[in-house]
């Protein structure tokens, strides 16, 4: 040890022994945790990336959405002249509801007429209707169904989820003479 000492002076060992330190330092303050932050921003780049690869699958979805919404629509609908219903045509009434119903894709699953209104001189029948189907299709055929001459009033419109579609229950009043 002597001989290594005497080969290395004291002074130089004090430097190599400073700039060993300092090398230490340099490592533990600058480039560890310069490669942290370089990690970090890795990440954050990775997920800014998957945000701009979303919004470059979902600009079709909203330039769609955005068009429909630009798209004027009509502003009232369909008036039709009211005329009351006969007796003799309330079957005529269900018929045009199921084929109205046929046009847009639904599914009557029933027709009720209440029956007391049919004899009653209340002046107005009283219809229940279940469908099934989807929901756009429900909007259409409501549409559809303001165009009846007889159609009073729509009471009651109930809608439930159901598997794979969705059920609807309208209670509507027409007049009749």
């Amino acid at each position: 040890m002597k001989k290594f000492l005497s080969i290395l002076p004291t002074q130089s060992l004090v430097y190599f022994l400073i700039c060993g330190i300092g090398i230490v330092v340099f490592v533990f303050l600058i480039i560890i945790p310069s490669q942290k932050t370089s990690a970090e921003l890795d990440k954050q780049i990775v997920k800014v990336g998957d945000r701009i690869e979303e919004q470059r699958i979902l600009k079709p979805v909203f330039d769609s959405l955005l068009k429909r919404a630009k798209k004027k629509n009509p502003t009232e609908l369909p008036m039709t002249e009211k005329v009351k219903l006969d007796r003799a045509d309330i079957s005529k009434v269900s018929e045009s509801l199921q084929e109205m119903a046929f046009r847009h894709g639904l599914k009557i699953q029933n027709l009720n007429t209440d029956v007391a209104t049919v004899v009653g001189k209340s002046g107005y029948l009283q219809m229940r209707i279940n469908l099934t189907g989807e929901f756009m299709s429900f909007r259409d055929f409501l549409v559809d169904l303001g165009t009846i001459p007889s159609l009073e009033l729509i009471e009651e419109i109930q809608i439930r989820a159901i598997e794979g579609s969705r059920e609807y229950k309208i209670k509507v009043w027409m007049a009749q003479k």
